[in-house]
């Protein structure tokens, strides 16, 4: 319990200078906790099985090199607004293979996924339920599933490291 007048800090202890201290509260008033944090989390998870998937793609996440100049590609390809790397349809279940020459967190937009695998064996604990990101380590490989709905049009997806990010490491995805 902290007292009146304390204070919280959330701090990065990867971080220096302005990246470590994150955040912090000030306590105001004393106050009572009825919450309660529930047994199960959710019980409306999908249960979408690799049969289901109409499609599955591989898709690599690296450095490489394209019209001459370093960078970080998907699939091969630098990215491109005006073109689309991903087209699939509204509804459609997909497993995506996604493998990582360095560390690449990577990030869809608009959808969840269910992780599969990672390196051929069985999901981590981490990776139990609906997932935006996983994140990929060194040299590792992981399948996911997931079902495009709820939104027709293009969005994207890419790795969430800001400096990959900022290089370009996104791909254009359309749901039709």
């Amino acid at each position: 319990m902290i007292p009146v007048g304390g204070r919280v800090r959330i701090i990065n202890r990867l971080g220096t200078s302005r990246t470590r201290d994150v955040m912090a509260f000030r306590v105001a008033r004393k106050a009572t906790d009825d919450s309660r944090t529930p047994r199960k989390l959710s019980s409306d998870l999908p249960s979408w099985r690799r049969s289901d998937a109409v499609r599955t793609r591989d898709l690599s996440f690296r450095a490489g090199r394209t019209n001459g100049r370093h960078g970080w590609l998907i699939g091969g390809k630098a990215f491109d607004p005006a073109r689309t790397d991903v087209t699939t349809r509204l509804g459609d279940i997909e497993v995506w293979r996604l493998i990582a020459d360095i560390h690449h967190p990577v990030h869809l937009h608009l959808v969840g996924f269910r992780v599969f695998s990672r390196g051929g064996k069985a999901p981590l604990p981490h990776d139990a339920g609906l997932k935006d990101t996983i994140s990929l380590r060194p040299g590792e490989a992981a399948e996911i599933i997931t079902r495009f709905d709820g939104y027709r049009g293009r969005d994207l997806f890419h790795c969430h490291n800001a400096e990959h990010e900022d290089m370009g490491m996104m791909a254009n995805l359309e749901v039709i």
